[in-house]
């Protein structure tokens, strides 16, 4: 059951998007029947765009640009738009041309490089973005919101230490705010100073990524005393941030004695069924239940600390005994066979799936492994192109029928190792201390630091591209290896 795990996910920064066609372009006049049905100039025709790109409707929006765009290809104005669109899309290589033309025809069109640096960060070019964004900083350097930019493309790049370095030199101006805050908190973390990165996430609220509970009765905790109180805990982000978060409710009963409740997801609450420093598992936390405070899970390491610098022991998962006989049945035909379950893909709906995500076929070399066979644990809306590929008679189905995350662990607990992209599943798999091969793109992220292993899950080694989307160079470091350890264990 592949699941998303969207902590700390890359902040989406908004393209800007004209309003009006370049003022130094001739307007024509040809009507735009044929995309609108209606009789339009085509100025009006660039305003409707517009409109329709806000309200995204973006097939509608893409359609006028495109008769904007054949009938006056010289308004930088339009290519650009044109490109923070695509990008909407998820189209980023695209975009990244259309901004580019956009430069070509006006090359200090502000919007244009801004959008192409925001393009370049998702397609992984990290290190032209960060030379944009410079320069705009030295452009508009009053713009707090340049800094949080080049912050942002900074990080993409293992610019870390920098990141750190201009959002500090705002806040010593007093200029940073929450959004520059989040970026440095960010930083902090994938240089492992945990206390600081933890601190700064509290600013995680001012974007669009996350929001606290609407209307939630209750106070939020702030870290004071709350000895003989009750607090309820609510989950913020994905299921693998759950599980994640779920080693700190011990530190926190041994802080502060207190009832502790937690919301759970159904696909975790089997799982979670024995877990440690909890008194009570919910579905949901209805307003008019009695709790002294809440807190969202994310805000846990903040609020209870690490006294000891490191991260606490991995969390207590529980494995039914049903899901138990279901795995041991579906794996027995292979019991002579090197078992390795495997994940290529988290949920489609991820903004940045498509940068920790590969291909069923990415693992055909590990297929041909002799005395291997690999397990697909994947559950979600790529499970039915898998069944119909070809690597699905190569790749045996273990979870795509899964119940719940629990069926998934015992799964995971049968199985000789993992090779997986960076999703939920790699979680559950390092929490049972199953050796996990965890495949990560190249700027990873802030959980895994820069070395080949993490402190919050010893049992893990991490694999990183070398190249930013750079996926086959992987697989063939990750095969040799693999070879190698079967070598030493035969």
């Amino acid at each position: 059951m592949a699941q998303d795990s969207k902590s700390l996910a890359p902040v989406a920064v908004r393209d800007a998007i004209g309003c009006r066609m370049s003022e130094t372009q001739a307007v024509k006049p040809p009507q735009a029947e044929q995309a609108t049905g209606t009789k339009m100039s085509l100025k009006e025709a660039f305003e409707t765009a517009v409109k329709l790109h806000r309200e995204n409707k973006l097939d509608e929006a893409a359609a006028l640009y495109r008769l904007c765009l054949q009938n006056n290809p010289m308004s930088a104005t339009a290519w650009t738009n044109y490109g923070a669109l695509l990008r909407r899309q998820q189209s980023y290589a695209e975009a990244c041309a259309a901004h580019r033309k956009a430069i070509e025809i006006d090359p200090n069109l502000v919007n244009a490089r801004s959008n192409l640096a925001n393009a370049l960060c998702d397609l992984g070019e990290a290190e032209e973005a960060v030379a944009i964004r410079r320069k705009l900083c030295e452009e508009f350097p009053d713009d707090v919101m340049r800094v949080r930019d080049l912050a942002i493309a900074l990080r993409g790049c293992w610019g870390n230490r920098e990141a750190v370095d201009v959002i500090d030199a705002l806040d010593a101006d007093g200029r940073m705010d929450e959004n520059c805050q989040l970026q440095r908190s960010l930083a902090h973390l994938m240089l492992g100073n945990y206390a600081e990165g933890f601190r700064d996430f509290e600013a995680r609220y001012s974007g669009d990524e996350v929001s606290l509970p609407q209307d939630a009765p209750w106070p939020r905790w702030l870290g004071e005393p709350i000895e003989g109180k009750s607090i309820v805990i609510l989950p913020e982000q994905g299921f693998g941030d759950a599980i994640l978060m779920a080693r700190f409710l011990p530190r926190l009963r041994e802080m502060n004695p207190a009832k502790v409740s937690m919301v759970v997801k159904p696909p975790l609450q089997r799982l979670f069924a024995k877990i440690d420093g909890l008194d009570e598992m919910l579905a949901g936390a209805s307003k008019s239940a009695k709790y002294d405070y809440y807190t969202p899970n994310m805000s846990l390491p903040h609020l209870v600390g690490m006294p000891e610098k490191q991260p606490p022991a991995l969390p207590r998962l529980h494995i039914p005994e049903d899901s138990r006989a279901r795995a041991q049945k579906l794996v027995k035909p292979y019991a002579k066979r090197f078992k390795i379950g495997i994940v290529w893909t988290g949920s489609l709906t991820y903004r940045a799936n498509h940068r920790r995500s590969t291909t069923p076929e990415s693992f055909i070399g590990l297929a041909q492994v002799p005395g291997l066979q690999l397990f697909s644990l994947y559950k979600g809306d790529a499970h039915e192109a898998f069944s119909k590929s070809g690597m699905s008679g190569l790749i045996v189905d273990a979870c795509g029928h899964d119940r719940d995350f629990a069926d998934t662990a015992a799964i995971i607990d049968e199985m000789d190792m993992m090779i997986t992209t960076d999703t939920a599943v790699v979680h559950v798999a390092a929490s049972l201390g199953k050796p996990v091969w965890n495949l990560l793109t190249y700027e990873g992220f802030w959980l895994y630091g820069s070395g080949d292993t993490t402190p919050w899950y010893p049992s893990m080694r991490l694999f990183r591209q070398k190249t930013s989307g750079e996926w086959p160079e992987l697989f063939d470091r990750v095969e040799a290896a693999l070879r190698q350890h079967l070598e030493t264990q035969s």
